[in-house]
């Protein structure tokens, strides 16, 4: 448990960091920041979910909706696109995020994402 719980900040620290130091470079934060719920540490996901999940909620709208691809959540998440699939279909697949699939005349657009309350 400590090992993961290690592995887990690390992670997240490699993701935000430059967010990081913005925030405490600054004197204001400017809205340089994004609100995780405290109770997300109590749903025990793994690593890779919980920073897709946070990018996610750090896209999204007031509407808590966002239309990132595969490809902008992997190279900010510092995944790659197929663990990034992974995750999100593992976060749609526990109920914490919706997918709706959107398509023009010329094939699938990017997918809007839902990020759920936990």
């Amino acid at each position: 448990p400590d090992f993961c719980f290690i592995i887990l900040h690390f992670e997240i620290y490699k993701i935000f960091r430059k967010e990081i130091s913005t925030i405490y470079k600054s004197k204001k934060q400017n809205g340089n920041f994004f609100i995780l719920p405290n109770d997300i540490f109590n749903e025990r996901m793994n690593p890779r979910d919980f920073i897709v999940y946070s990018y996610l909620k750090r896209c999204c709208d007031s509407k808590q909706q966002c239309f990132p691809s595969i490809k902008n959540i992997a190279e900010n998440c510092s995944i790659s696109s197929v663990t990034a699939t992974t995750a999100i279909k593992n976060l749609s697949n526990n109920g914490y995020i919706d997918i709706a699939h959107r398509y023009d005349g010329n094939g699938q657009l990017s997918n809007l994402y839902t990020v759920l309350k936990i």
